[in-house]
């Protein structure tokens, strides 16, 4: 398969006729106005909009505090800002191949999952991404919450004598977040053109703070938390490269989602190439400055910029860096977790529940999640939680990239992607056993090196070698099936 000529200005688009959907509504289907493919005509989003969409993404509060918290692990600047790059750009690789799928015939991932994992399967990987996608929204709605909360404090100071002010706080941050995925892909996309150029703005002023409170570059970087090293940069630098690559591996994974709103595949590649590596650099330095800044005005680094806010006195700081928390958390929070947990709930249980409410069930699972507890400590925040994600997501991305460029070579017959009960995606009473066993075996076997001295590398590089692997393996079953 020719991936260049795949990606050429003459995009193929493969798209349901009248011939296909009465195939598919003479068998149980999973069909509906959530999982239909989107018409050509109706195609809208250009290399433009998928610059804003990773700038709102990437320009983020988890990005932000992932840069800080290699630097409070002991990584230089300029450590942490090499980990943090080549961890987002490698992504690249599922998300824009991947993404062709979403572009070619229009389909969301629970479409392409249930494609390469059967109509059977398709709920362990789905259902995983579903999940994570709650954990993360539960975490970053906290986040917008705290700030949130602080604005509050500042213009109605009696808000901080309330004993739960916080949680209040929390729950109308998640509510709006509700708010904006509800109305679906258009609000999204409003959302991510407004936000790009609006989140780079106050991010130069975290930038300009520090510059002012640090006495220049040299000074930020100069200071403790970003100038000093533990002198095992290497010991460090596999754990932390796959915890930066497990934090988009999740929208990589289902970048279908996304690209399937592509006027052509150029689109779609062009604007994460140059979106991805480009915004991922602008945000870690701001996270840089902004944890450089904090040691030197308070004598203490935060790594989370929410507390940092809580640290200042001037109404108008904490309002313009509040603000800039509230947006950068809801451009990621919508796109990346809400969005597409509520796209994976809606298709898998179309029976019971549309997109709408789906979005809502995300809301209340991410709330069950108590994220407070999960941003307590940077260790926590990036190994555990990081960690753990990338030993399930690498497999899972490298069988899907597998299935459909080596094993079906991105032609798919289009009926039987949404036929449940029969056709060449139906595999063995709709499990595709291989691919199962694979994802199963793969992350059972990285998970258990974590408890093996000598095999500890493993684990600490596991999305990477767990992408790998699984790739290779389905390539080589396949292979042999033939």
């Amino acid at each position: 398969m020719n991936i260049k000529n795949s990606f050429g200005s003459k995009t193929e688009f493969v798209e349901l006729n009248a011939n296909d959907i009465k195939k598919i509504k003479q068998s149980k289907n999973m069909l509906t106005d959530d999982t239909r493919p989107i018409p050509k005509n109706e195609r809208d989003w250009s290399t433009k909009n998928y610059i804003n969409l990773w700038t709102g993404i990437l320009v983020s509060i988890p990005v932000y505090m992932m840069a800080s918290s290699l630097l409070s692990i002991g990584m230089t600047w300029y450590e942490a800002l090499f980990v943090c790059v080549f961890g987002h750009t490698l992504v690249l690789i599922p998300s824009i191949l991947l993404g062709h799928f979403g572009t070619k015939y229009g389909a969301s991932f629970p479409v392409l999952s249930k494609m390469v994992f059967g109509p059977k399967g398709t709920s362990i990987p789905t259902l995983i991404r579903a999940f994570m996608g709650c954990l993360w929204f539960g975490i970053q709605s906290w986040v917008g919450g705290v700030a949130l909360d602080s604005i509050i404090g500042v213009i109605v100071p009696v808000w901080s004598n309330l004993s739960i002010h916080g949680i209040i706080s929390f729950v109308i941050f998640m509510i709006f977040n509700i708010y904006i995925g509800y109305h679906g892909s258009k609000a999204i996309k409003y959302l991510e053109d407004f936000s790009a150029p609006v989140l780079i703005i106050l991010s130069a002023v975290v930038i300009i703070w520090a510059l002012y409170v640090c006495g220049g570059f040299s000074g930020i970087f100069s200071t403790e938390v970003a100038g000093s090293s533990t002198s095992e940069f290497w010991k460090l630098f596999f754990p932390s490269l796959t915890a930066m690559i497990a934090f988009d591996s999740t929208i990589a994974l289902n970048f279908s989602d996304f690209t399937r709103h592509a006027k052509n595949q150029k689109s779609q590649a062009i604007g994460q190439l140059i979106g991805t590596p480009i915004m991922t650099a602008f945000i870690v330095f701001v996270g840089i400055c902004g944890t450089a800044g904090s040691e030197v005005a308070f004598g203490e680094a935060f790594w989370d910029p929410s507390i940092l806010v809580a640290q200042f006195t001037n109404p108008i700081i904490v309002i313009v860096f509040s603000i800039f928390i509230i947006l950068a958390t809801l451009t990621t929070n919508v796109a990346c977790n809400l969005a597409s947990a509520g796209v994976i709930f809606s298709t898998i249980f179309s029976k019971y529940i549309k997109y709408k409410n789906a979005i809502i069930v995300v809301g209340f699972i991410g709330l069950v999640f108590m994220p407070w507890k999960l941003v307590a400590n940077p260790n926590s925040y990036v190994y555990l939680i990081n960690g753990t994600l990338a030993v399930l997501l690498g497999p899972i991305t490298g069988i899907c990239m597998a299935a459909y460029w080596v094993q079906y070579k991105t032609k798919l017959k289009v009926a039987d992607l949404y036929i449940q009960d029969k056709g060449d995606y139906y595999y063995h009473n709709g499990w595709n056993i291989r691919a199962i066993s694979i994802l199963i075996c793969t992350s059972l076997a990285i998970l258990i090196c974590k408890y093996i001295s000598g095999l500890a590398w493993i684990y600490d590089s596991s999305y990477l070698i767990g992408c790998i692997v699984a790739f290779s393996l389905y390539c080589v079953v396949n292979l042999k099936r033939k």
